[in-house]
This record gives C-alpha cells, structure tokens and sequence, in this order.
C-alpha cells in the first residue's frame, strides 16, 4: 500500500502541491470539528463558502495573472471602489442591475488599461498594479468619505436570499434544526470557478496563458517565437482579473451591505496567499484553477477555528496564513529546483542547485523560528504596545460601554448599540425598546426617536432568525480598529435570550450574520450629530 501511495505521488508529483492544500483543508476542519461541537453543524461549514465567496472569486482572476509570470496589487483597492461606487448609484436611485453592469465595466477598464502598461510600455506588473491600488483607494474617497449604506431591494434579496441544499433540508426538518443553505454569491463563484477551469485547461486562450508564464518568464519569447498571442493573450488576462475583482467587489457589498473605501484592506495578500497555497508558482506556467479552491477553503478554516477558539485574536490569522504561505512557496520552491536537477547534466551545476537548496531550508527555518520569537514578543509586550498604538491613533478610541449597555437592557432595552472611532472619533450608544422608543448619547448630547413596535418585533425576528444571531455563527471579532474604521458592540436580548458581539468595518473575520444585522439596525437609529 505505501509502495502504491509513493509511485503514485512520485509519478504525479505536479500535483502535491494541491493535494497537500487539499488534505491540510480537510485536516484542520476534522480537528476543529472533533474539539468544537459548533463545528459539527452543517451549516458552519457551508458559512465557510459562504464567508470567503468574494475571496474565491477574486483568486480565479489572480491564478491567472499569476500563471502568465505577473502579479495584481490592485484587487483590494478595485474591491473596495466597487464597493463604494456602487452603494453611491444605488443611494442615487440609479437601476440596480445597471450598477452591477458598470462596476463590471469599471473593473474591466481598469484591469485592461493596467495590462496595457505592463504589456505595451514594459513597466513591471508589481509597480503598474500598485499604482492601480492606490488610484482605486483614492477615488473611493473622492466619491464618499464616509460608509455607505445600501438599501436597495435588488441587493438585499441577492445578499439575502437562501438557496437550501438538496438532500439536507429533510434530515434537518428532522432533527428540528434550521435547513443548511448557502447564498447566491456562493452559487456564482462556484459558476466563475468551472468556467475558468474549462477556460484554463481546455482552450487555446489556457494553453497560451500557461505557455507565456514559467521559467522566471523567459518563457514569454519562447512563446512569441511560436507564433503565439502574448500580447492579446496578456492584455485579456489583466482584463479578466479586473472583472473578477469588480465581481468580487459586488458580492462584498452584498457581505457586509455598505461601501466604504477602507474595506478589504490587505485583501490582495490573502488572494495572493490562497493562490500560492494552491499551488500556483509565482514565476508562473505551473498551477491548477482548481487549486486556488482549496487554498481559499484553508484560509477560511483557519479563520474559523480561531473565532471558535475565541481567545485570540483574529490577527492570528494572518499569522497562520503567511506562515503557511512561506512554507509552500518553500515546498514549490524544491520541486521545481529538483525538477531542473534531474534535467542537468553539469555536476557543478546539481551541487549549486543542493546548496540553493540547503539555503532556502535554512532561510525558511530561521525565518519560522523569528516568527515564533516575533509572536512571543507580541504577548509578551502586549499591554505596553496596545498603550503606544492608542497613542499614535489621531484620536482617543474610546473602550466600550458594556456596564452601561447591561444597564439600559435591565431597563427594557431589547438592543443596545455602540459605536466608537471613526473619521469623527465618535462615541454614540443607542438603545431600542420594545415599543419602539429609541434613545442615543454620546455622552454630551442626547436624542430620542419613535418607531412603531411592529418594527422592532420585525427587526428583532430578522436579526434572531434570519441572521441567526443566537448562534454560534456570530463571533466576537473584535479588533483594535484602524484610524479610520468603526467598532461596533451590538447587545440583542429577545425571547429570554441574550448575546453581545463585537467588530470591525472592513476585517474580512466579521460574520456575514454580523455585517447584516448591523445593516437592519443603524437605519432606524436617530443623528446624535449630523454632519456638516
């Protein structure tokens, strides 16, 4: 049997890279599911896709790019700007399917005209992407300072909308438990994801792409001598990745229901990460579309089994992610350097390929061992650096009012809000009462609204049921917020439940349940202070 195993993955040893990814995915869910008894339901691993479909689809555009030897700065900030813009149209009363249409439009121009810049006037791919990030940041602000909310019915019934899964509903209905589903931006990812694979692996257009890329790119004149397209082949593949990241940019708006132009804030990393972890070589023409599936799925293990852990915070992962990248990259790395050993016949050759080899797993093992010391550091120094960080912030981030929040739900509060940070630096808590009063502070001036009761009985039958915030779906994510960002706690008693989460605008770790029901609630809320 071992034999069997060890010709088979020495005969096909392009894809231990993507098995590796794929086993590691598998692995971690199966570990989480045996300590955590939340992990087990069906539902939490269907919010995994779920959670991370905007990230998928962005990752299909980038293996792409990657394949042909380039690389993309530019998808958090296209991400973002779609974000942003769209909710801007949609506030204007503009068609909803328009919008999408000229966001897909938007990414395209801007993926095509990087990819003239890289393909006709020869600037590198890491300096033309950039300066298409920072453009793209920067117009999410000429557009609007301020987060967007987007209430239009199209998106809300595409970001809400419950596709059940077949087979599942019935053995759910029987154990009394809430149908698993997934939702529509799944749906079109996984659509994205086939046709890429096709696209890839079964037209000319694929075969060309992979033929472009590899051997640290000296493959790009091999493959124009061979009468092939390079330069059509790369413009489209830059077009291509700028639709997805426009895609990508649509579906974070139906995540989290808002644009803003500091979400997604080193998105293009974890795209990055997934595609490496996928086994997609960085000097390109070796990798598989499918891989980046599974790159993205161990991503978002990760990132639920550490909001499951609760007791870190979810910083870690970006620490687990970039410590796993570093070690694929190593692992790809080897092969490929065994790969052309095998190929040469030089013995002074093979010993310098040995010896590249003795460094990078020298390199890879300091670099581990200093990444351990970094995060010993971390905790160790953790309440001195927290101090430093508040006071380089540009205002006091004021801490949440818990005490006072258990305060007002004694009084009959059935949801207290705060909100804190901020370009204002504010410090607003609301509360909601069953009868649709509604009273804010911050601290200075104080407001109060009516609402009809019905109101409140619908906004809490949304939040509890359709949102699910009586489950374990809803983490506290809860980060030390940026210079421009909002941190939100949200305190729901209802039915003679009670649960209080935190977070963040922007960080991908806040549950989709969490981003919605912040929707449903920051409409009804009073202006303590309007702005100017």
């Amino acid at each position: 049997m071992l034999r069997m195993l060890g010709n088979f993955f020495s005969g096909n040893r392009k894809f231990i890279p993507l098995m590796s990814t794929a086993l590691l995915a598998l692995v971690a869910y199966g570990i989480g599911a045996y300590f955590f008894v939340g992990m087990r339901n069906p539902q939490v691993f269907f919010n995994l896709f779920r959670n991370t479909s905007y990230l998928l689809i962005s990752g299909i555009g980038m293996t792409f790019v990657i394949l042909t030897g380039g690389i993309d700065l530019s998808v958090s900030g296209v991400v973002a700007l779609t974000t942003v813009a769209s909710a801007v149209l949609l506030r204007d009363g503009w068609n909803a399917w328009v919008v999408v249409l000229l966001m897909l439009a938007m990414g395209m121009a801007l993926g095509a005209t990087m990819g003239s810049f890289i393909t006709y006037m020869k600037v590198q791919p890491f300096i033309a992407t950039l300066a298409g990030m920072w453009f793209a940041r920067g117009m999410c602000f000429f557009i609007s300072d301020d987060a967007v909310t987007i209430d239009n019915p199209v998106f809300q019934i595409l970001g809400k909308t419950k596709i059940l899964i077949p087979g599942l509903k019935e053995l759910a209905d029987q154990q009394g438990t809430p149908a698993p589903y997934i939702s529509i931006p799944v749906i079109v990812a996984f659509i994205l994801l086939g046709i890429a694979i096709y696209i890839a692996h079964y037209t000319r257009f694929g075969r060309t792409v992979y033929a472009i890329g590899g051997n640290e790119g000296r493959n790009e004149q091999s493959a124009r001598l061979m009468g092939l397209p390079v330069n059509r082949t790369k413009m489209l593949v830059y077009t291509f990745n700028g639709f997805c990241s426009a895609l990508a940019g649509l579906s974070f708006s139906l995540f989290v229901s808002s644009g803003h132009g500091l979400y997604a804030p080193g998105l293009e990393l974890e795209v990055i990460a997934s595609v490496v972890m996928g086994g997609t070589m960085l000097t390109g023409g070796s990798g598989y579309v499918f891989g980046t599936f599974f790159g993205v799925l161990v991503l978002a293990v990760t990132q639920a089994l550490i909001q499951f852990i609760g007791s870190l915070s979810s910083w870690w992962t970006k620490i687990v992610i970039g410590i796993l990248t570093l070690t694929f990259i190593g692992v790809q790395t080897v092969l490929a350097n065994r790969k052309s050993g095998k190929t040469t016949q030089n013995t002074q050759e093979l010993m310098a390929v040995r010896r590249r080899q003795q460094k990078l797993a020298l390199g890879i093992g300091l670099l581990v061992i200093l990444a351990g010391v970094a995060i010993f550091s971390v905790f160790k120094f953790r309440s001195g650096s927290s101090n430093q960080a508040e006071a380089d912030t540009q205002c006091v981030v004021a801490p949440f009012r818990e005490d006072e929040a258990a305060n007002l739900v004694k009084n009959g509060a059935v949801i207290v809000y705060h909100r804190t940070a901020g370009p204002q630096c504010v410090d607003e808590l609301f509360a909601i009462y069953p009868d649709g009063r509604i009273t804010g502070s911050d601290g200075i001036k104080e407001v109060e609204k009516q609402i009809a009761p019905e109101e409140v009985e619908q906004l809490l039958t949304a939040i509890s049921v359709d949102h699910q915030w009586f489950t374990n779906e809803i983490y506290s994510t809860y980060l030390n917020p940026c210079r421009q960002c909002f941190a939100h706690y949200i305190d729901i008693s209802y039915n003679d439940q009670a649960k209080s989460a935190t977070g963040v605008d922007g960080t991908t770790a806040m549950p989709p349940g969490y981003a919605f029901a912040l929707a449903e609630i920051r409409p009804l809320l009073p202006e303590i202070n309007p702005a100017p």
